[in-house]
């Protein structure tokens, strides 16, 4: 009798101890992203004030990646001899981008995006692409990436309408409509968790009206100063075989700035 009793005891106790584990709860799905800013000022014999700033944001959930990227910079200068500043520099971009993944490797991808450019007479030039991207590379290393490599391969629509904001007044620009193929390629290598390279690029080819390439590539050598707080430097160079008339085919800049993660 004793022993049934203490089985009976043991039972439900035993029952409990059989029980899996309560599943932990879905992680909560997160933006993350960065903003950066950078200050460019020289004194003397020339006067001239340059600001930069950029925003990038993307959140996964389900198979789908919503992101979206911002820049803006704005200067003036004086030059040698002229008493009177000028705009030297005045340009922004919003680019919209939902991939679908496929797999471990493929997605595809939707994105439109504004750009404007009124030094190089780029009054505001809307576009929508469609597209495939493949992940060919993604390596961490413990809460840190050491390095990923990405292609995309799209069909680009772009409405380009132009105006002659600096310098004399001439005849009204035409506007520039265009239908490209692009190929874009983002690669990030980390030296270590405080220091990593990232490179993004793209080339276009328009397949209507004039033979028009474009081109343009953004790397960045960055160094964490504390967690999410990045100091870096950064290189760009666009080029562009039919630009504004009057206006030059490349632009580079050398940009420092800050960038803070979240």
């Amino acid at each position: 009798m004793k022993a049934l009793a203490l089985a009976a005891l043991l039972l439900p106790i035993a029952a409990f101890a059989e029980e899996p584990a309560a599943a932990a709860p879905p992680k909560p799905v997160e933006w993350k992203g960065s903003v950066g800013a950078g200050l460019i000022v020289l004194t003397g014999n020339t006067d001239t004030t340059t600001f930069t700033g950029s925003a990038s944001a993307s959140r996964e959930t389900f198979g789908w990646i919503l992101s979206a990227k911002g820049a803006a910079a704005y200067g003036q200068s004086r030059p040698p001899t002229v008493p009177v500043r000028a705009v030297s520099t005045l340009n922004g971009s919003l680019v919209l981008r939902l991939d679908r993944k496929l797999g471990e490797v493929w997605s595809v991808y939707v994105l439109g995006g504004v750009e404007a450019d009124h030094v190089a007479s780029v009054e505001l030039r809307s576009l929508g692409e469609l597209g495939g991207a493949a992940q060919w590379l993604e390596l961490q290393e413990g809460d840190w990436q050491r390095v990923a490599l990405r292609t995309d391969l799209g069909f680009r629509y772009a409405y380009e309408a132009r105006h002659q904001y600096f310098g004399a007044p001439g005849a009204p620009l035409p506007a520039v409509e265009e239908f490209s193929p692009r190929l874009g390629l983002a690669f990030r290598w980390g030296f270590s968790k405080e220091v990593f390279f990232t490179e993004e690029a793209e080339a276009l080819a328009s397949v209507t009206g004039p033979t028009r390439v474009q081109s343009k590539s953004v790397s960045k050598l960055s160094s964490r100063l504390h967690q999410g707080l990045t100091m870096g430097v950064g290189y760009t160079v666009a080029h562009d075989s039919r630009p504004a008339p009057g206006k030059a085919g490349t632009d580079t800049g050398l940009t420092a700035l800050l960038e803070l993660a979240f």
